[in-house]
């Protein structure tokens, strides 16, 4: 099995999404999910901050979920639930946040 950068490159190579353009407040909304988890501090070092996060690596990530070429259980499960819109706004949310210090 591929790694996850591999995985992440080749996605955000390949993809003809444009998820800079995502809705950011709707982003916001849909976020409250993911923030549970994702804290903004390194709280847990099993899951990633994902403040900051470039917005074609987030949307890559969730397609690699949703796809199943990534082994998370749990975030293969909320990607499959997530539709193209709402990954494309959850990146821009996330890419406009400030990385953790």
């Amino acid at each position: 099995m591929p790694t996850t950068a591999v995985v992440i490159a080749a996605h955000v190579m390949m993809s003809s999404h444009t998820y800079a353009e995502g809705d950011r407040e709707f982003g916001e909304y849909l976020s409250a999910e993911c923030v549970t988890c994702h804290q903004s501090k390194d709280v847990d070092a099993k899951i990633p901050v994902i403040d900051g996060m470039d917005a074609a690596g987030f949307a890559a990530l969730m397609e690699a979920y949703r796809n199943e070429e990534l082994e998370n259980p749990t975030m293969r499960i909320i990607a499959k639930r997530l539709t193209d819109e709402e990954i494309a706004a959850l990146a821009a949310y996330f890419s406009s946040l400030p990385e953790p210090e």
